[in-house]
């Protein structure tokens, strides 16, 4: 199946904390805002913005099920009714733009969401506009800078969106889609199939190519490829180059990708960390227990 959230794991050296406000949380980045976090706090109860530059936390909303954020906005759903709400900007004011869905996707301007009865895919119009549907029955959906991916209700078949509402060009058959998880990065999009290999689609046709295997998760945004080892728990870097993969981390809860960053989680849920290329890991909090990155 396709993944219902883009997760990650690490493992890092030291514990720190993070206002009690943030402790259990779950992490996502923010495009529009420049080295921006938020954070789904424990139990549900709040979500936090982290802004990296100032090491500084706000509560700005909450209680919520899931948050997901991106060039869109920052987005979450209500705990009781499953409708999903815009943060406005501003702590404390959000707005209702849809009723629930089975789940929810950011891919590059858009935010996609699957019917609660997963019959149709449809796409959020902006403020005030509405959604459009654009594609019938799916088993799941993922999405990223380099576009919307679905598999079919069977799981046999991957298809892409193209753009124009009805309009999917099938990329993988039966043998990609069947047990894989599939992730959307910035420039590629990626699978890990149920042997464990990662595999990237060629751009074109239903041609994909082994870039690496041994794994149990891929990860992608505009920061890198990255992939958690299925023997070790390791964090690994794709280089560009088929089969070329370096260790930068090890075991972790989870890690996120987002446009200029890796983000870790400590398998103890003690803390969390940012990983950059050429700088290595830094700590920005800690106490949560999950991790999303978009945009």
């Amino acid at each position: 199946m396709l993944s219902r959230r883009v997760t990650l794991a690490v493992a890092l050296a030291a514990s720190f904390g993070l206002a009690p406000a943030v402790a259990s949380a779950r992490v996502y980045s923010i495009s529009p805002y420049v080295e921006t976090v938020a954070a789904l706090g424990p139990c549900d109860q709040y979500v936090a913005l982290y802004n990296y530059s100032q090491g500084t936390w706000t509560e700005v909303g909450g209680p919520a099920s899931a948050v997901y954020l991106g060039a869109p906005g920052l987005f979450a759903t209500d705990p009781t009714s499953g409708d999903i709400e815009q943060y406005s900007g501003t702590p404390g004011q959000w707005t209702t733009i849809g009723g629930p869905g089975d789940e929810f996707a950011i891919g590059g301007q858009y935010l996609y969401g699957l019917a609660p009865s997963m019959n149709y895919v449809a796409v959020w119009n902006g403020p005030g506009q509405g959604w459009t549907e654009i594609g019938g029955p799916a088993n799941a959906i993922a999405a990223g800078g380099a576009g919307l991916v679905a598999t079919n209700p069977a799981a046999t078949a991957v298809y892409r969106y193209n753009g124009t509402p009805g309009s999917w060009t099938q990329i993988g058959g039966s043998v990609i889609a069947s047990n894989a998880l599939f992730t959307v990065g910035d420039s590629g999009i990626y699978v890990v199939t149920s042997s464990g290999a990662v595999e990237q689609w060629s751009g074109s046709g239903q041609s994909w190519t082994v870039i690496g295997g041994g794994v149990r998760t891929v990860y992608a945004g505009g920061d890198g490829v990255y992939a958690i080892s299925a023997a070790t728990g390791d964090i690994e870097q794709y280089s560009g180059t088929p089969g070329q993969w370096t260790t930068i981390g090890g075991p972790g809860e989870q890690f996120a990708v987002s446009q200029t960053a890796l983000y870790g989680l400590a398998p103890d849920l003690t803390y969390v960390a940012k990983f950059a290329p050429g700088v290595g890991w830094s700590e920005i909090g800690g106490e949560t227990d999950a991790l999303s990155a978009g945009g």
